[in-house]
């Protein structure tokens, strides 16, 4: 790598021209045109369903791993057969790293809040291809031993999340959430061609996660935050079915080595189950899990998606396994299955019944299999990487608890004999590493503890003395019932746990399923974690970030913040969660963008601070590991960072802008600016307004109507189906009959906030 460097060149964001309605035009092929000349995009000019190509060739700027940043890993790809290249989402750079000798090579500037990454063969040579979900941009970035080159990037529609690969590498397909849009890229087959927009499908969900059914030109596309899977026939870019999963935040999706099953990871939310400590504890509340689907029961457009399918559950007997994220398979049934609350992957046995756990970094997220033994792990928010190598070892020194299933995880019975035995369950190998059992530590005390709070007891009762690694006695559970009968004890031996440059590098070796019999081969894992680079310092917003997805919030370990807000949105799901003064009435999970505006908070609007709607959650929904003031102050501060929702719809021509502010107008005069005013579009009181619970409450907060058109399900408790069905169906507080015109006027401006 050459030394002599251009200065940093920071990437010109550019004017966007963002449609975040119905993309279903084909954009013509003349329309695009290459340059070696750095290019502004003059969108102004362009109908609102063409996306402009912006080219250009500039040199990207390298970063030193000393540098302090935020870099929060997102995906990682194969680069080479030692290399995997990884995309850091804060920080806008790229990492190449060894994977042999775990090791930092190389780190480019790319620019941006990445989302998703692919490596694609142009004439032979790799380029990157990066999702960028702040400038809306899908870009490729050409990186050679001199320079690392951004050669062409094209804008998308409104938060591109993810994107998926032809099996020829000829053309992408992203997927953006906030405009519920896939798009279609054709890709250059030579330096110096261009990248063309060939045509859009919007969808009526947010999509994220994709899978590619390549032979069966099938595209499977998964809902950012509720239950919805599409299924897209890819040679006609049509949509064939929308069918859903019991479930929210599905985050992977993987098939297995036989190819005729699909593993989808998620969670299921269940209205009924308020935050009980036995509902809690037994994950009642909420499940962590995923669902074996057969291949050709998704394939088949019309097929249930119950059929034929099974729920394996990852949490399971007081032992939850909050968030569950990427997922990837084995030649032997075995999954790898990133359980990103706790920081920790999971094993999980051929069938689905039996779950060894490995400590990861923060919040894993991406799941890459390298070979069959060895799987790459992005921990986010720890800014590191995880290598996961399994070996088959001779059992040498094991004394055998039992020989047959049952006494490992049978359906019938618990091996009662696990603590006993737990001194004498170990595996030595040439006395180097010795597995022993561990115990269990929910606490995941990786976390910040905190600045100093006063040492005095909230209002609330929420102790603000504690540090992050004390438990309330309450949330403790029994160890005899830690070991599930579908999970074996953690069995590990820290090799090492090293510096070097001021990064860390920590080994742990573990045993993986049950007890092999002595002198039969015994799977062993290793994790060898490494920082991608030296870290900041963390503002508070930041340190409330990890909190915002650390699962040991909760009883068990079962949910975090982010299991219902979804990526501080929502999963549009009901939830009982005693905020409203009791059990048995469900609310409407709302979401949290703007959400430090919009006070007073929870749907009576009883709390007129944030800090102690906060307060009140950690006690009552979460009851896990108690904050202590420092952390519940950066708890808030993250909340307060969370900008509003993007724009639903925005007027798409001069003829569109017209309807809007007929919308507007009739908005105004119709009197919603009675509940739904300011610039926030909520107010400070409550209101009855036709609408009773579970539990006879009449009056409500409004919430903020910012966004409302991305929400699935409206009021409370999800009567209203859409925008639509409040204004038509249930007239919600309408003083007259309207038109049908003034219907769809008052509808598209309300998708226009």
């Amino acid at each position: 790598m050459k030394e002599s460097l251009p200065p940093r060149n920071r990437i010109r964001v550019l004017p966007i021209v963002l449609l975040a309605a119905a993309f279903s035009a084909v954009v013509p092929a003349d329309t695009f045109s290459w340059s070696n000349e750095t290019s502004v995009a003059t969108n102004a000019n362009l109908p609102r369903d063409e996306i402009a190509p912006t080219v250009s060739a500039k040199l990207l700027a390298e970063v030193t791993i000393a540098s302090r940043m935020l870099r929060r890993p997102i995906a990682s790809a194969r680069w080479d057969d030692d290399t995997v290249v990884v995309a850091n989402q804060r920080s806008g750079t790229v990492s190449f790293v060894s994977v042999d000798e775990m090791a930092v090579r190389r780190e480019v500037e790319v620019g941006g809040n990445l989302s998703d990454l692919a490596c694609v063969q142009v004439e032979g040579k790799p380029h990157l291809l990066l999702t960028d979900d702040k400038a809306h941009r899908l870009f490729c970035v050409r990186v050679t031993d001199e320079a690392a080159t951004m050669v062409w990037q094209l804008e998308m529609p409104t938060g591109p999340t993810s994107l998926v690969l032809s099996p020829d590498n000829h053309s992408c397909v992203v997927a953006s959430s906030w405009a519920r849009t896939l798009t279609w890229v054709e890709l250059p087959a030579a330096v110096g061609d261009s990248a063309k927009i060939r045509e859009s499908l919007d969808l009526p969900f947010s999509p994220k996660a994709q899978f590619l059914f390549a032979d069966q030109k099938r595209l499977l596309v998964a809902d950012a935050f509720g239950p919805r899977l599409a299924l897209i026939a890819t040679d006609t870019r049509t949509l064939l079915s929308i069918r859903e999963i019991p479930g929210n935040n599905i985050r992977g999706l993987t098939r297995n080595q036989g190819g005729d099953k699909l593993y989808v990871t998620h969670e299921l939310i269940n209205e009924i189950a308020p935050p009980r400590s036995s509902e809690i504890i037994w994950g009642s509340m909420v499940s962590d899990a995923m669902r074996e689907i057969p291949v050709a029961t998704i394939l088949d457009p019309e097929a249930s998606l119950s059929q034929g399918s099974r729920f394996l559950a990852l949490g399971n007997n007081t032992r939850g396994a909050g968030d569950p994220n990427g997922l990837a398979s084995r030649s032997d049934g075995r999954l790898i299955v990133a359980i990103g609350g706790l920081g920790q992957i999971g094993v999980v046995e051929p069938g689905g019944i039996g779950v060894t756990r490995l400590q990861t970094g923060k919040r894993p997220t991406h799941v890459l299999a390298w070979s069959d033994n060895r799987f790459l792990i992005t921990n986010q928010n720890s800014d590191s990487l995880s290598r996961v190598d399994f070996d088959w070892k001779e059992n040498t020194n094991v004394d055998v608890i039992g020989t047959d299933d049952s006494e490992f995880g049978g359906a019938d019975e618990t091996p009662a004999d696990y603590e006993d035995s737990a001194d004498r369950t170990s595996y030595s190998e040439k006395g180097e590493a010795e597995y022993e059992y561990a115990g269990v530590d929910e606490s995941f005390d990786e976390s910040r503890s905190g600045e100093e709070g006063e040492s005095s007891e909230g209002s609330d009762g929420y102790d603000q003395e504690k540090t992050e690694t004390e438990y309330d006695v309450e949330a403790a559970y029994d160890v005899e019932n830690q070991y599930a009968e579908t999970e074996y004890d953690d069995r590990e031996a820290y090799a090492s746990d090293v510096s070097r440059n001021g990064l860390t590098y920590q080994t742990k070796t573990y045993q993986i399923g049950p007890d092999a019999d002595k002198g039969a081969k015994q799977l062993v894992a290793t994790v060898q974690q490494m920082s991608l680079g030296l870290p900041p310092k963390l503002t508070p917003s930041e340190r409330g970030e990890t909190l915002f997805f650390d699962a040991s919030l909760s009883r068990g370990g079962w949910y975090s913040c982010h299991s219902c807000h979804t990526d501080g949105h929502t999963s549009g799901s009901l939830a009982d969660t005693l905020s409203d003064g009791g059990e048995g009435a469900p609310k409407r999970i709302l979401s949290l963008h703007g959400v430090g505006q919009t006070g007073p908070w929870a749907w009576i609007g009883d709390k007129s601070e944030i800090e102690s709607q906060v307060r009140q959650t950690l006690r009552l929904t979460m009851q896990g590991r108690k904050l202590n003031g420092g952390e519940i102050g950066d708890l808030v501060a993250f909340l307060k960072s969370l900008p509003p929702a993007p724009t639903f719809r925005p007027a798409s021509d001069d003829a569109d802008a017209k309807i809007v502010d007929a919308g507007r107008e009739l908005f105004q005069s119709l009197d919603c600016i009675a509940c739904h005013s300011g610039s926030v579009l909520t107010s400070e009181d409550t209101y009855e307004v036709g609408l009773t619970d579970e539990r006879g409450t009449t009056q409500f907060n409004p919430p903020s109507l910012r966004g409302v058109g991305h929400l699935h399900s409206l009021f409370h408790d999800l009567r209203a189906a859409d925008l639509n069905a409040v204004v038509t169906q249930y007239k919600h507080q309408l003083p007259r009959d309207l038109t049908l015109d003034e219907q769809e006027a008052l509808i598209r401006y309300l998708q226009s906030l």
